[in-house]
């Protein structure tokens, strides 16, 4: 099977992120989480990071419930909320989770008494670039290209996930596009001979063209 390009970085865990875990789940008590379970960021004046101990999540912007990233475990989720409300959203499970719920008040005294500042700013500037690269694609200029950015990145998807969500929806969930104008990329695409999917799920991508 053609993985089409080399892993995404949005896909990547970022280094330093099994460090933070580390450090935070200690005093943390570890819940099994279903499949396509949502959990907020913020409920009342609480805010919350979560550490995703196993499995892989998305994580959406509550706004327009646009899934701006997927992170695979071990990560750890919300904790740019740490002085303030900076992004308004939830998670959503793809796959059976294990995952450690803190508040931030708790996620701030690990940081200071363990003297982690150092390596939370550095995942924080992961983040910050995988944010960028997301954007990037979604500003392409053409459908075509955002759609051709989307396969890319499902292509590298771990098979559990790629196998259980039909091409269209992963695009759809992740981009503003129309359903029938993505369906009309997919199916030009398959027709063409450039993917390979069955029953809407993405099985191979032979070679995507720049232009179409």
């Amino acid at each position: 099977m053609s993985t089409g390009t080399s892993q995404s970085s949005i896909l990547r865990t970022s280094d330093y992120a099994q460090q933070l875990v580390d450090y935070l789940k200690r005093d943390a008590g570890v819940k099994q989480i279903l499949p396509r379970r949502r959990l907020s960021m913020q409920i009342g004046e609480d805010r919350f990071c979560y550490l995703i101990l196993k499995g892989r999540v998305t994580v959406h912007r509550r706004s327009d419930d646009l899934a701006m990233a997927t992170v695979t475990a071990p990560s750890l989720v919300g904790i740019g909320n740490l002085q303030q409300m900076q992004m308004d959203g939830y998670i959503k499970t793809l796959v059976p989770c294990e995952i450690a719920i803190l508040k931030m008040a708790t996620v701030y005294e690990i940081v200071s008494a363990n003297q982690l500042w150092e390596p939370l700013a550095k995942h924080m500037m992961v983040v910050a670039g995988k944010l960028f690269e997301s954007s990037e694609q979604l500003s392409a200029p053409s459908a075509y290209e955002v759609v051709r950015a989307q396969l890319n990145e499902l292509i590298n998807e771990d098979p559990a996930m790629r196998n259980n969500i039909t091409a269209e929806r992963y695009i759809r969930e992740k981009t503003h596009l129309s359903r029938s104008g993505v369906m009309r990329i997919l199916a030009g695409l398959k027709e063409g001979g450039y993917i390979e999917m069955q029953r809407g799920v993405l099985v191979n991508i032979v070679k995507l063209p720049e232009k179409y």
